[in-house]
C-alpha cells in the first residue's frame, strides 16, 4: 500500500498564530511547517556529516561551475535584490553566498565587510612594524621609562581593531542565520 505523503495537524486555536509566524517570515503555511520538520530532523542527524558530505572547495580558481535555475516571485526576488545591494554584491553571488553559510556555517563576507577588514588588517601591519622597530632598537625599555605612551596608542590601535573584526563578524552571522 503506498504511504501518502501529506499530513493533516489540527491546528485549532494556533492556526492564527502560526499564519501570522509564517507571513512575518514570507512563506506559506505549509513551507513553514516543512522548514520546522526539517529543522527538527536535522537536529537529531550529525552535521559535521552534512558539512563532510558536501566537500565545499567554493572558491576554487578555474574549477567549472553549474548553472541552476530558480523561481522566485516579484516580491522575493525584489527582497534579494535588496539585500544582495546592502551587501555590496549581485543577487546571484548574494544567493552563493547564503548557500556556502548554510553549508559551511562559516562567515560569507559582503564588500563593507571586506574592506573593514583590509583597513583593519592594515592598521595590524603597521603595528607589527611598530613593534618591530622598538624591539629592534632596544627601546622597549625605554617605553616603560617615559609612561608607555606609546604602548598605550598600540592597545588602543589593537582594541578598535578587536572591535571592528567582531562586530564584522557579529552582523555577518546574523545576517546569514535568518
Amino acid at each position: 500500500m503506498p504511504q501518502r505523503e501529506r499530513l493533516c495537524v489540527e491546528l485549532g486555536e494556533m492556526r492564527p498564530g502560526w499564519d501570522q509566524w509564517c507571513a512575518r517570515r514570507g512563506m506559506t503555511v505549509g513551507e513553514g511547517v516543512r522548514q520546522l520538520m526539517a529543522s527538527a530532523l536535522r537536529a537529531d542527524a550529525d552535521d559535521t556529516d552534512i558539512r563532510a558530505e558536501a566537500n565545499p572547495r567554493w572558491s576554487a580558481v578555474g574549477v567549472s561551475r553549474t548553472r541552476i535555475e530558480i523561481r522566485l516571485t516579484l516580491a522575493e526576488q525584489e527582497a534579494v535584490e535588496r539585500r544582495a545591494v546592502v551587501s555590496g554584491l549581485t543577487s546571484n553571488r548574494w544567493i552563493v553566498a547564503l548557500i556556502r553559510a548554510q553549508f559551511l556555517k562559516e562567515p560569507q563576507f559582503g564588500v563593507q565587510e571586506m574592506q573593514v577588514l583590509t583597513d583593519s588588517n592594515r592598521h595590524l601591519a603597521a603595528i607589527n612594524r611598530w613593534l618591530g622597530q622598538i624591539a629592534r632598537d632596544g627601546s622597549l625599555a625605554d617605553i616603560g621609562r617615559n609612561g608607555g605612551g606609546n604602548m598605550d596608542a598600540i592597545r588602543d590601535v589593537i582594541d578598535l581593531h578587536l572591535r571592528a573584526v567582531a562586530a564584522i563578524i557579529r552582523a555577518n552571522l546574523d545576517r546569514w542565520s535568518r
